[in-house]
């Protein structure tokens, strides 16, 4: 039976045509209630009479499941028992803390299914050829897993729109599952989806490594700036703001020193924001930037601002910053909403804040708090995102200062970026203006979040003035000339920001204090119960190497194991406390083969779970001891 699609042998072998036109027709129906465009593209695919580039032949198999070959290729599926294969791929290949599936094509549809059936949270089907999912449109009806909201689809076009695709999806970490014949039959197309879906997956890895080196500082942070907290208003307060007007957003990279002199100009016609590294720079011209970006915990980076000061910008920070950051000489201060548990525990006693992106760069905040504003478009300076003509940073940035200043006769500062740029995860990569630019792994993470965000629907349009810099898909090459060409905003752009800026700062309320009471008890009741739950673990591990003798104290033992788990499971504390454990591979060594190893990861859980609890309690207790000290006092006559 022939198939505008393909060839179909055998009867969907041996289906008549009404019933094989009823299939089509179901198919269409459920995917079509959640996705009409790409039926409309299917009707118009097979009202053109057009047909895959290499033709889908079904057959049926002794299990009575249809399989499918590819011409030319292998079995998509067992020509015996697909679904049980599926079942069986599906199993081996959803990885520990993944919370979607990829898959690399579509086939008959077994996988995809028996990712659903086995929970997954998001199935997102990749397929090559138009043609080929609409073959198996007819040859099985899929019409229960084509209506489940879990299951979404990438059909031809661009491989990287998986970046999208897996953005809107809301995911955190993707296992990517393929069918090899698929893989094989569009060899290239199947490779730059495995690749998209590699970047993407980077970036969850990036924020675990992150995690476990700062998590603490994080915390310690955030618990030194509580005071900050309850009175900085926070950034859903200037949202939609600056609706409609263009902003320049400056990073620290080599080619802001190109646009600096024109920035004065500029500002007359954009809102200016300005990340904390490049901050030294604009003062250098005796310009002020309408927004200061500085987000990153850590001591270092505060010396960027350190010895600065800018009265006419407004800072935007974040409650785990450095805590002398919040004493920078500026004309106020908004906060955006905290990414880590105990910072958004804390803003739920004084209001929210109001989110603002992190990809891992100031500069990915900064573009995040033009977006929120309203500005549009977003022009970016100082991005580059690499190192061209091999430098690093804008010339009077701290890194570039203090690189000069520890340089010497036998170690001149030119030896540090020669490190940088030729360092072991370095390579070259596209350009903005054509060309290749020296870059590194750290910083195609930071392009993989613009590229991300960039490609969500909504997303403000975007330039770049670094065409040396890295190329980023979805952020054009503009020029500073299309800048000046363009209205006069500032009196409009200063009459906002004078409105911003009179909000005055808000008093910490009886509610507020009484939310922290009630945190620093949930965790001393985290950390009691997990400490027991150790003990209890110790004891059922005797118990049980005792034999017969130790029963009655192995159960005993146990049921307070349980009893752990469920109280634990419902204090609101919980996230808090969990914040400063390592992942639960890295924890576990695989699965618990009998009793024994069971008992002997649960105590190791519960230890980690009293260790980060226990963390959390210190902190907020040395944090409200600064704050103590810091209060003015009377003076006494």
């Amino acid at each position: 039976m022939s198939s505008p699609t393909g060839s179909v042998d055998s009867p969907s072998a041996g289906l008549p045509a009404e019933a094989q036109a009823g299939i089509w027709a179901a198919n269409l129906a459920a995917l079509g209630s959640r996705f009409p465009g790409l039926v409309e593209l299917l009707l118009e695919q097979r009202g053109a009479g057009e047909s895959a580039e290499r033709r889908l032949s079904v057959h049926e198999t002794a299990s009575g499941q249809p399989s499918a070959k590819i011409e030319g290729g292998s079995w998509l599926h067992s020509p015996r028992d697909p679904r049980e294969e599926a079942r069986r791929l599906a199993s081996r290949g959803l990885e520990s803390g993944s919370d979607a599936a990829l898959l690399l094509g579509f086939g008959l549809g077994y996988l995809a299914e028996a990712c659903l059936d086995q929970g997954t949270e998001r199935v997102i089907v990749c397929e090559a050829d138009l043609c080929l999912l609409a073959a198996a449109l007819e040859s099985r009806d899929l019409s229960r897993a084509l209506a489940d909201t879990r299951l979404g689809f990438v059909v031809g076009g661009e491989a990287d729109a998986i970046v999208s695709a897996l953005e809107v999806s809301g995911a955190s970490r993707a296992s990517v599952l393929g069918l090899k014949a698929a893989e094989f039959a569009y060899p290239e197309w199947y490779e730059g989806a495995r690749e998209a879906a590699s970047r993407w997956n980077a970036k969850g890895q990036a924020n675990e490594n992150t995690l476990r080196r700062f998590g603490r500082l994080w915390v310690r942070n955030l618990a030194r700036n509580i005071d900050q907290v309850s009175r900085a208003p926070g950034v859903r307060e200037l949202e939609g703001r600056f609706a409609g007007m263009p902003a320049l957003v400056l990073a620290a990279g080599p080619s802001l020193d190109e646009v600096l002199p024109l920035v004065g100009e500029i500002a007359r016609r954009a809102l200016v924001i300005c990340v904390d590294t490049a901050l030294r720079s604009l003062l250098e011209r005796g310009l002020e930037p309408d927004f200061l970006v500085v987000v990153d915990p850590q001591y270092w980076n505060w010396r960027h601002v350190a010895d600065l000061r800018s009265p006419r910008s407004i800072l935007v920070s974040e409650s785990a910053a450095w805590p002398a950051v919040f004493r920078f000489a500026c004309r106020g201060v908004y906060l955006g909403g905290s990414l880590f548990p105990l910072g958004r525990r804390i803003e739920s006693f004084f209001g929210a804040k109001g989110d603002l992106g992190a990809g891992g760069s100031v500069a990915t905040s900064a573009w995040d708090l033009a977006r929120l504003l309203g500005c549009e478009p977003i022009w970016m300076a100082g991005l580059d995102l690499g190192f061209p003509r091999g430098a690093t940073h804008a010339r009077a940035s701290l890194f570039e200062q203090l690189a000069l200043a520890r340089g010497s006769r036998l170690r001149p500062a030119e030896s540090e970026q020669a490190a940088a740029v030729c360092g072991p995860w370095t390579g070259d990569a596209p350009a903005a203006g054509g060309g290749l630019v020296r870059t590194d792994a750290r910083m195609r993470l930071y392009a993989w979040w613009f590229e991300a965000r960039l490609a969500r629907p909504g997303s403000p349009r975007t330039l770049t003035l670094a065409p040396e810099g890295l190329a980023i898909p979805g952020m054009a090459l503009g020029s500073p000339e299309e800048l000046l060409d363009g209205p006069v905003l500032r009196p409009a752009i200063d009459r906002v920001l004078a409105g911003i800026s009179a909000a005055p700062p808000r008093e910490a309320d009886d509610r507020g204090r009484s939310g922290l009471s009630r945190l620093l008890e949930e965790l001393e009741a985290i950390a009691a119960e997990a400490e027991a739950a150790v003990e209890a673990a110790a004891s059922a591990r005797t118990a049980l190497a005792e034999g017969a003798a130790g029963a009655g104290r192995l159960k005993l033992a146990l049921g307070r194991l349980d009893a752990a788990d469920r109280s634990i499971a419902d204090c609101p504390a919980k996230e808090v406390a969990a914040f400063l454990m390592p992942p639960l591979g890295d924890l576990l060594s695989g699965r618990a083969r009998n009793l024994e190893e069971s008992i002997a990861q649960s105590e190791t859980v519960y230890r980690s779970v009293a260790e980060s609890a226990r963390y959390h309690i210190e902190a907020l207790a040395r944090g409200a001891e600064v704050e103590e000290l810091a209060r003015p006092r009377p003076s006494s006559s």
